[in-house]
């Protein structure tokens, strides 16, 4: 018997994964899909899709949800917390079960439609979403693409987008600092890495770098640093890891180039990580959602752009996509998400199935040409 899409959160917020090592995570989904009497494929190592096919003549909606958790401890003290040292604190869980009862419904009542089902691996790090739309290649006919994440920024029945860049680009980027090392008695003989750093980071500081250059916005932030080995030796290397968010590629690149040559003056390089384009959703697309809430009695919000960073953004490359917040905030407590207890309400997810399953069919009737 096919379990519940609640039972399948709590199954899956207790065995959070990281980035392509979400074995025990595609094992569950793939228990629970086969329960449907469907055989969904393995993607990109450790991701699923599922094609669903009532009428081979006319193309599919593809629809994503992200798998992977972050290396957080959980705090909130629930029946199914996890235990692992990772958690489900960006609530890819939920974006999960939500999926799956999409899918559970569309079987059982046997829906019309064409639907290409991913359950994607590595958004929080890797941008998994990539090598997804690598291995799919043009195996699916897809006319539209759409996902969903949810926040406590807004109330459940509050649904969140805009046109244009929803999610900023995001580039991971890391400076690296050499030096020479010698003991704190005669660190004249050395070259301190770190104070190289911490010079990098006083003019960075006391820069520019953020703007609102010509409409184009850019936000750029450092969050970890570490260098040397011991306390009484002057630090022969050391590094800072931080992000670059841009409202376009182009505006994120010339960020990179004016910090690169800043880091040069400190004797250090700067090194491009993990990118993801902006998440850019179609505007007809965006006025289909308005009214498809509107329609369905709930509010509509245009939250503008925002910094968060989203590999969605490689879906939205290459099909005409919509992507939006859902709000599951169900009493006045806002903790966030990628907080240690981010702990969205079980009651969220059917009340999203629901609206999921009807804006499926919403946007298989729809032509925005």
């Amino acid at each position: 018997m096919a379990i519940s899409p609640i039972e399948l959160r709590h199954k899956l917020h207790s065995n959070p994964e990281l980035a392509f090592n979400e074995y025990k995570t595609q094992n569950i989904l793939i228990q629970s899909l086969e329960s449907l009497g469907l055989r969904p494929i393995i993607i990109a190592k450790t991701g699923l899709i599922l094609h669903i096919e009532k009428d081979k003549t006319k193309p599919s909606i593809l629809y994503r949800a992200d798998m992977d958790a972050l290396p957080l401890v959980e705090e909130t003290g629930c029946e199914f917390s996890s235990t692992n040292g990772n958690m489900h604190a960006c609530g890819h869980d939920i974006h999960m079960a939500i999926m799956y009862g999409v899918i559970k419904e569309i079987v059982e009542k046997d829906i019309p439609g064409n639907y290409v089902f991913v359950f994607q691996p590595a958004e929080e790090t890797i941008g998994g979403a990539k090598y997804v739309i690598d291995e799919m290649r043009e195996k699916y006919k897809v006319k539209y693409a759409t996902a969903l994440h949810v926040t406590d920024e807004y109330k459940l029945g509050e649904f969140a987008s805009t046109e244009g860049t929803l999610f900023a680009c995001a580039m991971e980027i890391t400076a690296k600092f050499k030096g020479l090392s010698a003991h704190i008695a005669q660190k004249h003989r050395g070259i301190d890495a770190l104070k190289h750093a911490v010079e990098f980071l006083h003019e960075f500081y006391h820069s520019n770098i953020d703007t609102n250059e010509y409409g184009k916005r850019v936000l750029t932030g450092f969050g970890k640093m570490f260098a040397g080995n011991v306390r009484n030796a002057v630090a022969d290397y050391s590094e800072v890891q931080g992000s670059i968010r841009g409202e376009t590629l182009e505006i994120v690149l010339q960020t990179f180039e004016k910090i690169s040559q800043n880091a040069q003056k400190y004797n250090g390089t700067i090194e491009k990580g993990s990118l993801y384009p902006p998440v850019v959703n179609n505007s007809k697309l965006v006025e289909k959602f308005r009214d498809f809430v509107s329609k369905s009695g709930l509010n509509f919000i245009d939250c503008g752009m925002k910094y968060t960073g989203e590999d969605f953004g490689f879906f939205t490359m290459k099909y005409p996509s919509l992507m939006f917040w859902a709000g599951v905030r169900t009493n006045d407590i806002q903790y966030g998400l990628h907080n240690p207890k981010f702990l969205p309400s079980d009651e969220v997810i059917p009340f999203l199935v629901d609206f999921m399953v009807k804006w499926l069919i919403e946007l298989s009737q729809v032509s925005i040409h």
